[in-house]
C-alpha cells in the first residue's frame, strides 16, 4: 500500500536533517542527502518497501548519534558499545552497521580501551596481569588484544606493583607467625591477580 508525502520540511535545529510527513501525519526524520538518493518530493507516492527504507535511515541516524554521544564521554569496547545500543533498542542490523562504521573511523578500537583501562587499573586499584586480563576480556575485549596489550607491561613493573602492594598489607600480620603471615599474603595477591613467581619473590623480599 502506497502513502503520499504531503511535506517535506528541514530540521529547525539541524539543517542536515529533514522531517517526512506521509499523509499528512509525521513519519520519519533523515539525513538530508536521503532527500535526493530516494528522489523524495511532496506528491510523491511511496511503498512499504521505501517506508521501511527511511525507517531504517532514521534509526541509524539515531543510533551513531546515541554512540557518538557516549564516546564523547567515555571509550568503549566493541562489546560495550554493542550492549549500550542493544539496551537502547535498536534492531541488530542497525547495530552492525553502526559499529562497522565506528571501527571504520576509529572511534571504537579495543586496544585502545584496553591501554587507557589497564592505565586507569594500575593508577586506582593495582592489581596484577591475571586478573587485568579477566576484566578486559569480562568487558569484551578479545584474548588476543588483551594478551597484547598486557604483554607490554613488563615484568619488573608488575612486581613493584606487587611490591607496594604486599608491604602495606603486610602491616597487618605484623602479630600473626610468619608462616601465617606468608600464607596469607600470598592467597591475598594471588586473589588480586598476580603470578606465583611474582607473589614469591616478593614475600621473600619483605617476610
Amino acid at each position: 500500500m502506497k502513502q503520499k508525502i504531503t511535506d517535506i520540511q528541514q530540521v529547525s535545529d539541524n539543517p542536515l536533517q529533514h522531517k517526512i510527513y506521509l499523509d499528512d501525519e509525521p513519519c520519519v526524520v533523515i539525513p538530508s542527502i536521503l532527500i535526493n538518493r530516494f528522489g523524495l518530493r511532496i506528491g510523491l507516492e511511496i511503498t512499504a518497501e521505501v517506508i521501511e527504507k527511511l525507517i531504517a535511515a532514521d534509526e541509524a541516524m539515531r543510533a551513531k548519534k546515541y554512540a557518538l554521544d557516549l564516546l564523547s564521554e567515555s571509550i568503549y569496547s566493541k562489546t560495550q558499545m554493542e550492549k549500550q545500543l542493544d539496551l537502547e533498542g535498536f534492531r541488530e542490523e542497525t547495530i552492525e552497521i553502526i559499529i562497522s562504521e565506528l571501527i571504520v573511523s576509529g572511534h571504537i578500537r579495543d586496544r585502545q580501551f584496553a591501554e587507557k583501562w589497564v592505565e586507569r587499573r594500575i593508577k586506582s586499584n593495582p592489581r596484577g596481569r591475571i586478573l587485568l586480563k579477566q576484566e578486559l576480556v569480562d568487558k569484551g575485549v578479545d584474548q588476543e588484544t588483551a594478551e597484547l596489550v598486557l604483554s607490554e607491561l613488563k615484568s619488573e613493573y608488575e612486581k613493584k606493583l606487587a611490591l607496594q602492594i604486599a608491604i602495606k598489607r603486610a602491616k597487618t600480620y605484623t602479630k600473626l607467625p610468619e608462616h601465617v603471615a606468608k600464607r596469607r599474603l600470598h592467597g591475598y595477591l594471588a586473589r588480586r591477580g598476580f603470578e606465583s613467581e611474582v607473589i614469591m619473590q616478593v614475600i621473600a623480599q619483605i617476610l
